[in-house]
């Protein structure tokens, strides 16, 4: 015993654990005879695997570092049948048990008896709520991306792409895949987009997060990717939405592989187990629900009132196409790729390495840029994973595992086919164009106090001269021929519109960390360990480059030594053109005739007022910054036969560094330092979970959790500065705070889970948060110290200047939630398998997001933007397996096929909150009227016709919206109507329509105003995809 505990305190000291973990579960049971009688020494393996253990002298055994699957478990034993129980299977962070009776036996027997596993549905050892998928309830279900697959669960909402989990925040849900976060360090939420067919796991918490989990306070989604095996295996997919008509589609094709097996298989047959691999990847081209609106004419949608003479573009006229397929790039470009490699030196050893990866090509529609679109942005982002896992199995019951991880993810966006170094294009012609965002119409037009030297004048030809073809003042232009435009209020940003940013961020995150378990004994199994991380990050965004900064436009000029031209014949009769040699711009001329004058006229080339022009263009926004992140953690799974109990503790830090890089408007970059105290965060989180088994068929859990999540980095780094609010007096300046403090929340949960029958189980779990130190923001005072004053004290203290305001970044906000989540779920029997899931919630809090204010924050509570007070699923699956016979029911007809499948998949839920807007545009109290219900079915029918045990050919229909529902998605709230914003109304009496005041309202403004709503209010209609896949 004391050898035990002292590796356990030296493995405490010297290793390393991670911020989220769990990708393996834990087997035991009890091996007896059939007098009931422990059976010692028996041999326990998984089927197919080098995974196994034997039964201690009182017939326990028990594994860890189970990987999640389904696996045979053989046991063996002299003087006893060999006994084969099948379909076994290992949850991530459960311990799945199963007893085994063998039978005494005279003589060998060869082979084994088989028996199947009793199915467990109920998890007697869980202390946490949530559920679990594996890769055979994906495939066949009417979903294909996580988040639908997530919002499935009891208590998670999906908004706008967002997904809510029991009343948090969207960048409250942390995503790893096997063990290694992938969560954006900046804004939060997903950033790696993992293919459903690379998924062997996936598990989501809900509530009740044991301390090996961090830095979430609403939700976990933990990914185990596949692994190959000794044998190949693969599949070559392809879908399209286009294939019919009289229903929307996005004009999509999705092609998807996979291929695993050994890597060395046809070579060497001891390779096959000790050497495998999986690979899949994924390509999806589709133009989006907006494919249409992309080829918008002006000239024929706005005839109705006068005649312009746009020059119209369409965006697909250059596309091939290929049995009525497009080939080429869409309108959004989606790749995703994972291959995941693993090598067994020998049975307690192994290594595996993945690379995986994702990159999102898109030109998304933006409906008031609609006849812009030419140059509206075009974004490349990227994500990378590169992750390598030793595993160290010293005895079945001690496991160590080291893991170092690089993750990357890089996002480019600019104005589309107009690159950011060439902006500006040189001009030789004065074009005279009223389009709006044609900036600047000539370098004179600043004045003479912003310019070190003025007048300027383009030498166009750089020959020193200027020549009179050239005349005198010439414009700078954007690269593109933009053509004329007229002057017309359309709601729309008019032909020729350029998107008006720059995007080159990059976030980089080194990991390692490792994992310790530590079956003590019987009762008590030990983790713990802690993780290092490093973060790169850089945010440049470049704002308005066609806006010149007159101040760093002449001092570029004033700073050079070139030679520059003294041209006009007026002064004091010099002959035109004479060069003055080794002119320092700024200085004094002095010509042949010994004159010093002032104010001379300059003339510049293009080379060097194009610089000029570069040198003053635009505002910047970013940093790059390098803190740390660091976790430890320590629990005890303590198990009894009618009691289970986890407790933890964890602690997480951040240091930020000394200081950070700011980038200045001319690219440069200024550093600025963190007050010493301001550089440290420290978190404490205490876990405990209980879980007491009633009976064989009931089991009930209590939770209480202290969950801490670091302050999104976006609010702890930002390029402003305070002393840049005495400059900017337009824009609210909002600087970032490093001594932001950890957003908690406090959880409280009881669950019952209770099995109906042989195939049903129901889970009932109720809960209640209390979530603080949501980040808000303040209104400061800046004071000629440097110092910062809150408003409160400055405006009741007459010493203090409230010249110069500016806002700061502070964790003020909070929120409560609360609510009962209910699941029933329907083991396949019968054909038929299903579940169904309601939730009663209420999400409340003084704020739904960060944003700017002016005073402190609301005291009161009022239901949060994401608060759906009634949320309904029911998913049902219908299965006729591979040589099983189907009668439809009350007709003895037999189904004329098997290997058929349907899932219907439906969901209805209450609107969410908004604030309504009276006819005086006068916002009511907040969040107090509520959108229509939402209501959405989905069908999935699947057919595979088998040629073997192992080829097969799958044909397969998804029908998304069945009933056609538009949901509505945005609403205007003065009328709570999609399409209606209450601009105007018919008024009975004049029988014209009149606006809120009454005044007289033409058609042609109608016209126009009707125009211009957005049909992304509503939700698409009815989508039909059709696929198939060839299995092996």
């Amino acid at each position: 015993m004391q050898k035990r505990i002292l590796i356990l305190i030296l493995m405490l000291f010297l290793i390393t654990f991670s911020l989220f973990a769990g990708t393996t579960g834990k087997l035991a049971g009890r091996v007896k005879d059939d007098s009931g009688n422990p059976i010692p020494f028996a041999n326990i393996i998984l089927e197919g695997t080098q995974i196994g253990t034997q039964t201690k002298e009182n017939g326990q055994f028990i594994i860890i570092n189970v990987p999640p699957g389904t696996f045979n478990v053989l046991c063996t034993q002299i003087g006893f049948a060999s006994q084969k129980i099948t379909g076994v299977k290992i949850y991530v962070d459960e311990t799945t048990i199963q007893n085994i009776t063998l039978v005494k036996s005279a003589m060998e027997v060869e082979g084994y008896q088989v028996t199947e596993a009793r199915i467990e549905l109920i998890s007697k050892s869980k202390t946490s709520s949530g559920m679990t998928m594996t890769s055979d309830t994906i495939e066949d279900i009417a979903v294909d991306d996580i988040e639908g697959l997530i919002a499935i669960q009891a208590g998670a909402v999906l908004i706008g792409g967002e997904l809510h989990i029991r009343g948090g925040r969207a960048n409250e849900v942390v995503y790893s895949v096997d063990g290694m976060s992938v969560s954006d360090p900046v804004d939060g939420g997903a950033a790696l987009t993992i293919d459903t067919d690379a998924i062997q796991n996936m598990k989501v918490m809900t509530g009740g997060f044991t301390a090996e989990y961090g830095n979430a306070q609403s939700g976990i989604v933990n990914i185990v990717t596949r692994s190959g095996d000794r044998d190949y295996s693969g599949k070559i997919e392809f879908n399209s939405d286009h294939l019919f008509t009289g229903v929307d589609n996005s004009n999509s094709e999705v092609v998807k592989f996979a291929l695993g097996g050994p890597v060395f298989g046809p070579f060497s047959s001891a390779m096959r187990e000790k050497f495998t691999f999986f690979f899949n990847g994924a390509a999806n081209w589709y133009d989006g629900r907006y494919k249409d609106y992309y080829n918008s004419d002006p000239n024929e949608e706005l005839e109705y009132l006068y005649q312009p003479s746009y020059t119209p573009r369409n965006p697909y006229e250059d596309r091939e196409q290929f049995l009525e397929f497009d080939l080429g790039d869409r309108n959004y470009n989606a790749y995703n790729a994972n291959l995941k490699m693993k090598y067994v030196f020998n049975p307690r050893q192994n290594l595996t390495l993945a690379l995986r990866g994702d990159e999102l090509d898109r030109r998304p529609y933006n409906h008031y840029n609609k006849y812009a679109l030419e140059h509206y942005y075009e974004e490349e982002s990227t994500q990378r994973q590169y992750l390598a896992t030793y595993d160290h199995l010293f005895n079945p019951q001690m496991n160590l595992k080291v893991k170092a991880n690089f993750y990357q993810k890089q996002i480019n966006r600019g104005p589309k086919g107009i690159p950011r170094d060439s902006y500006f294009t040189f001009n030789p012609a004065n074009v005279d164009s009223s389009f709006p965002y044609y900036l600047p119409f000539s370098l004179t037009d600043y004045s003479s106090q912003n310019f070190i030297i003025e007048p300027l004048v383009i030498d166009f030809q750089g020959t020193g001269f200027i020549l009179g073809s050239e005349g005198a003042n010439y414009d700078w232009s954007y690269n593109t021929d933009l053509g004329t435009t007229e002057d017309c209020d359309t709601y729309f940003n008019e032909p020729g519109a350029i998107y008006n940013t720059y995007w080159d961020d990059e976030n980089k995150t080194y990991s390692f960390r490792t994992d310790f378990e530590y079956q003590v004994n019987e009762v008590h199994g030990i983790k713990t360990g802690f993780e290092i991380i490093k973060h790169h990050i850089k945010k440049d965004r470049l704002f308005d480059p066609w806006l010149i900064d007159a101040y760093r436009y002449g001092e570029y000029l004033a700073n050079l030594t070139v030679d520059a031209i003294y041209n006009d014949s007026t002064y004091l009769n010099l002959d035109p053109n004479d060069i003055i040699i080794g002119l320092e711009p700024g200085d004094y001329i002095l010509n042949d005739l010994a004159v010093t004058l002032e104010d001379t006229l300059y003339f510049y080339s293009p080379e060097y007022l194009y610089n000029a022009t570069i040198a003053g263009a635009g505002r910047s926004d970013g940093y790059k910054s390098y803190p740390w992140q660091g976790a430890f953690y320590l629990q005890d799974k303590m198990e009894w036969e009618g009691l289970i109990i986890n407790a933890g503790l964890r602690f997480d830090l951040w240091y930020l560094e000394k200081s950070y890089d700011i980038l200045q408007d001319d690219g440069s970059y200024e550093s600025s330092d963190f007050e010493k105290n301001k550089r440290f965060q420290f978190m404490i989180s205490p876990r405990f979970g209980i879980s007491h088994p009633i009976s064989e068929k009931s089991v009930m859990h209590f939770a209480y959790n202290y969950q801490n999540q670091l302050p999104q980095m976006q609010y702890v780094f930002t390029s402003a500065k305070p002393e840049d609010a005495i400059t900017n007096l337009s824009d609210n300046i909002v600087i970032g705070e490093p001594a932001l403090e950890p957003q908690t929340t406090v959880t409280y949960e009881v669950g019952w889970q209770y099995q109906l029958s042989e195939d049903y189980v129901m889970d009932i779990t109720t809960y209640f948060k209390n979530i603080y130190n949501y980040v808000s923001t303040e209104k400061v005072y800046l004071q000629d110290d440097g110092s910062l004053i809150s408003w409160q004290i400055a405006e009741e203290d007459d010493q203090y200047d409230t010249s110069t305001e500016l806002f700061r970044y502070i964790t003020e906000d909070y929120g409560s939630t609360r609510g009962i989540d209910l699941n029933l779920q329907k083991m396949l029997s019968n054909f038929i398998s299903g579940s169904a899931s309601y939730s009663l919630s209420w999400a409340d809090g003084n704020n739904s997001e960060t944003e700017v204010q002016d005073e402190t924050s609301s005291l009161r509570e009022f239901p949060l933007d994401w608060d759906i007070r009634h949320n309904f699923t029911f998913n049902l699956g219908f299965s006729v397996g591979r040589g099983e016979e189907f009668y439809i029911p009350f007709t003895g007809v037999l189904l004329p096929f098997s290997n058929f499948s349907v899932n219907f998949l439906y969901n209805i839920a209450s609107g969410r909150p908004y604030t309504a807007r009276n006819i005086n545009d006068n916002d009511e109290e907040t969040n107090q009227e509520r959108y229509p219900y939402t209501e959405n079915a989905e069908l999935k029918i699947t057919k595979t016709f088998s040629f073997s045990e192992k080829i097969s050919i799958r044909f397969y229909a998804n029908i998304n919206n069945l009933f056609n529902k538009r949901n509505y998605l945005n609403i205007y709230p003065k009328t709570g109507e999609p399409f209606n914003d209450g601009a105007y109304y018919f008024n009975e009496e004049s029988h014209y329509y009149v606006d809120n005041e009454g005044d007289y309202v033409s058609d042609s403004t109608i016209f126009l105003h009707d125009l211009a709503y957005n049909p992304g209010n509503v939700s698409t209609g009815r989508k039909i995809t059709v696929g198939m896949s060839f299995n092996w």
